[in-house]
């Protein structure tokens, strides 16, 4: 889920300018995400996931943790467990090591963590979340399958039966892209879903549904309203701005050194579906008659430390609360549909 800075919505509206995202003053970061948010007409919503994992986690109480991150549902839920990387779960995520630990904020504040932590490759897939909500979602608890995921052309997840016996499979077809749904990011996730998802991996992918209110997060039933905070031991999360912001822009060759974008490169990528594999791309300015590809298309548009599509494609989201609005979060990367004139504003500095 998949999982930053560019801008923030309602945890049940998503926009195409949303997997973490950025800014251009420094000190005026978050004023520029409303915009994002709510101009032009109703788009098709776009939530990803991505996963992070922290290897030392240092809490208040001075007690030690693992942690990972998952990106957008982007890259955007963060995951922290080893032992997620076992074949005994019918998940599994490929974590990579965000390293320079200790690393400054860029110069827009943001950017700076001081411990080490792991962070998904990719966005979540629909495949991915159709093993969730086949292990716990019978019921269709607290609505983590959303209904457009079905009916939309750009979900990929269909249910079948009745309440109480759902069974849940990914769409047969390809999306208005072209490609085959198993692959493409995971849509219209809200942030409970996706922290019940995180919860679901901290539990050990548990067949309970009663595991998927504690663990990482403690959400007793809600499904709006302010976000909750990461519990102490947590092992798998979605990642704060900051962790999403360090593992898309930062080098990791010293403590400031950041790319202005999260390609690993200083020069805006191209907008391109159809040659993903060409350096410095990204999906991005297709508008609502087109979608994402699937996880891992752009192979030479990674982030320093090899994360994939942290920019375009689908918008990730992280835990991280907007500062005027306890129930909004920050969303990042933009998406398929954002368009070239909002695009820069996913930049650094934000």
């Amino acid at each position: 889920m998949s999982a930053a800075v560019d801008s923030y919505r309602d945890e049940m509206e998503a926009t195409y300018a949303v997997d973490f995202t950025r800014n251009r003053e420094p000190i005026k970061a978050r004023k520029r995400f409303p915009e994002y948010r709510r101009s032009g007409g109703a788009p098709t919503r776009v939530n990803g996931l991505h996963c992070r994992r922290n290897k030392r986690w240092t809490w208040g109480s001075g007690r030690g943790a693992r942690l990972q991150n998952l990106r957008a549902f982007a890259g955007a839920l963060a995951l922290l467990v080893a032992s997620m990387a076992s074949s005994a779960f019918a998940v599994t995520l490929d974590m990579v090591s965000i390293g320079n630990v200790g690393n400054a904020a860029h110069s827009g504040g943001l950017g700076a963590v001081s411990y080490a932590y792991s962070m998904s490759r990719t966005e979540t897939t629909n495949a991915q979340y159709v093993e969730f909500l086949n292990a716990v979602g019978a019921s269709n608890p607290n609505n983590i399958y959303s209904p457009l995921m079905g009916s939309d052309a750009n979900g990929g997840i269909v249910q079948s039966g009745s309440p109480g016996s759902y069974t849940y499979a990914v769409k047969a077809g390809t999306n208005p892209a072209g490609v085959s749904y198993a692959n493409v990011p995971v849509n219209f996730v809200t942030w409970f879903s996706a922290a019940r998802f995180v919860n679901w991996l901290h539990n050990g992918q548990s067949t309970n549904p009663a595991d998927l209110e504690n663990g990482s997060y403690t959400l007793a039933n809600a499904v709006s309203g302010p976000l909750a905070t990461r519990n102490p031991g947590a092992t798998y999360v979605l990642p704060s701005i900051d962790e999403w912001v360090k593992a898309g822009f930062n080098t990791g060759m010293n403590s400031t050194d950041y790319t202005n974008w999260a390609t690993n490169n200083n020069v805006m990528p191209a907008s391109n579906q159809g040659s993903p594999t060409t350096a410095n791309v990204a999906n991005y300015n297709f508008g609502p008659g087109s979608g994402p590809l699937a996880v891992g298309s752009y192979t030479n548009s990674q982030s320093f430390y090899g994360l994939y599509e942290m920019m375009g494609n689908i918008a990730e989201m992280t835990e991280t609360p907007n500062s005027g609005n306890s129930s909004q979060w920050i969303a990042t990367s933009g998406s398929f549909a954002t368009t070239l004139g909002k695009f820069p504003n996913f930049s650094l500095p934000f």
